[in-house]
């Protein structure tokens, strides 16, 4: 930050006792303010409201800008977004004033990066006359990173999305294509056909000397009637064919909707191996942690207990059981009967305290015997939605968090959603 930088904030801050206002602040502080803080329509509700001068239909950049240019002055726009920015992070800015120390509030900015709501915590940070200059600093920096990270993020998902959306072009063109053709045709067939029959009726009206020449008009007419089976049947082949691609029209809108659902599922399990990490590294060096860590990243304390995990890749199974020991409990593996034998399944069930089973990665057979077994003996049985290590750490804390009274009702999966099964343990 430069000198003059330090210049302005320092003299909006001895002008006012907590806050600062938006025109007092640096000019490089009002593009990050508005871009994260403001949506575009209430961008367009401030530009109507204060009538600034913009070209008809405006772009959201230019719109942006003039915005961003008006901020920095002590005027109606300024004032008009300053209120707006305290009424609607109300909540972010008195809980940012009761902060006390400096490791209170980097934890309060950590705490917003962990959750993802980064828009309260940082107009109320950097509107705050008390806030350390390095912490500002980190703020802006961190924001300014991960804009570039959503906007990437965002172009490969309009990438996929304009490749599908040219497809489905493709075929529409296409099949209007075939039909224009074909009613081209159907309809020149039906004009011979009408002009051929009307040659004919000519003929039989007026007396012929002989039948010679009604025979080649009934050739023909015979020969356009084939024609016109033909045409039929390749009409019904058309419209099977146009069945087909509309069927194919809506596979590919249906493998659009699971690609997004794919792409939720990986920023979902991607946070999951990333609490994992931190939970790992808490125990690897808890001294370097803040004294209050964040509620996602609480550290799981098994206390010795067993768990059984019935099915899973055999590959997996050294990491399940080096995460498990890595948390203070023992780990019992089981293949569900597929080198194992079954008669030992019982015996792993019995010593267990948590049973955990991927419904992906199991026989039906063992998968069933292990929820039967856990129901009459009152086990918690944890189904997981795959065998992967993040599903396995997902439905861990999930029932850590259940036997804390702080987790929600349902069957843990690797996604934050419940799975639509009964649960065994009730």
């Amino acid at each position: 930050m430069c000198d003059l930088c330090e210049s302005e904030i320092e003299t909006a801050t001895s002008n006012t006792k907590t806050r600062v206002k938006l025109w007092q602040m640096p000019r490089h502080y009002h593009c990050p303010i508005i871009g994260t803080c403001l949506s575009m329509v209430e961008l367009n509700k401030v530009q109507r409201n204060c009538s600034l001068p913009l070209p008809p239909n405006p772009r959201d950049h230019q719109l942006h800008t003039v915005i961003v240019g008006q901020a920095e002055h002590n005027g109606a726009t300024a004032h008009r977004l300053h209120k707006l920015l305290d009424r609607k992070f109300q909540r972010w800015i008195k809980a940012y004033s009761q902060l006390r120390s400096l490791d209170e509030q980097h934890q309060f900015w950590r705490n917003a990066l962990w959750h993802g709501e980064l828009s309260g915590p940082f107009w109320a940070l950097l509107s705050h006359s008390h806030s350390c200059r390095q912490l500002i600093d980190q703020v802006l920096g961190d924001v300014h990173m991960l804009s570039h990270l959503q906007g990437a993020s965002n172009r490969a998902d309009l990438k996929h999305s304009s490749a599908l959306e040219q497809q489905v072009a493709e075929l529409q063109q296409q099949l209007e294509q075939q039909r224009q053709q074909f009613e081209f045709k159907l309809a020149k067939k039906e004009q011979q056909l009408a002009t051929q029959e009307c040659a004919l009726a000519a003929l039989q009206a007026r007396p012929a000397p002989a039948e010679k020449p009604e025979q080649p008009l009934r050739q023909q007419l015979a020969e356009s009637h084939q024609a016109l089976r033909l045409l039929r049947r390749k009409q019904t082949w058309l419209v099977a064919q146009l069945a087909q691609r509309e069927q194919r029209l809506t596979e590919l809108k249906h493998g659009h909707n699971g690609l997004s659902e794919q792409i939720d599922e990986a920023h979902q399990e991607r946070d999951t191996l990333e609490r994992t990490l931190q939970q790992l590294l808490l125990r690897l060096a808890p001294a370097e942690q803040p004294s209050h860590p964040a509620r996602d990243t609480e550290v799981i304390d098994l206390n010795g207990k067993r768990l059984a995990y019935i099915g899973g890749r055999p590959t997996l199974y050294p990491h399940l059981r080096s995460y498990v020991e890595t948390l203070n409990g023992q780990l019992t593996l089981h293949d569900g009967g597929q080198e194992d034998n079954r008669a030992d399944l019982c015996s792993s069930l019995s010593a267990a305290d948590l049973v955990f089973c991927p419904i992906d990665c199991v026989s039906h057979d063992a998968c069933l015997r292990v929820k039967k077994f856990c129901k009459q003996h009152q086990k918690p049985f944890v189904p997981l939605r795959s065998a992967s290590l993040s599903a396995f750490s997902n439905g861990l804390r999930w029932a850590n968090q259940r036997a804390a009274g702080t987790a929600p009702g349902g069957i843990i999966t690797h996604s934050t959603q419940p799975l639509a099964l009964p649960q065994v343990n009730d």
